[in-house]
């Protein structure tokens, strides 16, 4: 039997899906992180039609770690309805309804490269909410959640057996977009305590 690497990636992925979760979960729970609710709606909404999309493409494999995501995502959403962000704002009602319609135009679009940019597109839209709460309130995430996103993200790349722009792109974009997150929340944490 050969050995294949990418096996172990995948389950690694996996993994850090599960524990990445963990203590973002857990300080939902000790009040400590308030989730943005339109965020994780849409997350869990985009989770769940690369899930079809996976089983429809018999990608078992990745649908699993697809699932596990969705898993923890509904679980987000759950805690945030009770203990998440309840300041709202123009903003951030704008950006989700945004998403939405992006993601129903996404489903339609039969061309691989627009669908990839229209996920880049709801990706960003969805994290604004967060972003922007973050920025008032930048201790009230759990950074490491997205730390973690971004090295799965990564193993998922490395894992990736035909290398191109649909199939890094997203990945890729979690890399960026997570790493601008980060740094932002942690230059206003340093600013907000001088």
């Amino acid at each position: 039997m050969e050995f294949d690497y990418k096996v172990i990636l995948w389950i690694l992925t996996i993994i850090i899906g599960i524990y990445a979760y963990y203590p973002y979960i857990r300080d939902i729970l000790k009040w400590k992180t308030k989730p943005h609710l339109f965020s994780w709606i849409i997350f869990l909404i985009m989770d769940t039609i690369a899930f079809l999309i996976q089983i429809g493409d018999n990608a078992w494999p990745w649908a699993w770690g697809t699932l596990v995501t969705g898993l923890m995502w509904l679980s987000v959403v759950f805690l945030a309805m009770k203990r998440g962000e309840k300041n709202i704002t123009k903003s951030d009602t704008i950006a989700f309804i945004f998403a939405l319609i992006c993601i129903a135009l996404y489903i339609f679009v039969e061309d691989p490269i627009y669908s990839l940019y229209f996920v880049l597109l709801i990706s960003a839209l969805a994290l604004y909410p967060t972003a922007r709460k973050s920025y008032h309130k930048p201790n009230e995430e759990t950074l490491s959640n997205y730390s973690l996103a971004a090295l799965r993200s990564g193993i998922s790349i490395i894992a990736t057996v035909n290398i191109s722009l649909l199939t890094i792109g997203l990945p890729a974009f979690i890399i960026l977009i997570n790493s601008i997150f980060i740094t932002m929340v942690m230059i206003r944490r340093k600013q907000l305590s001088m």
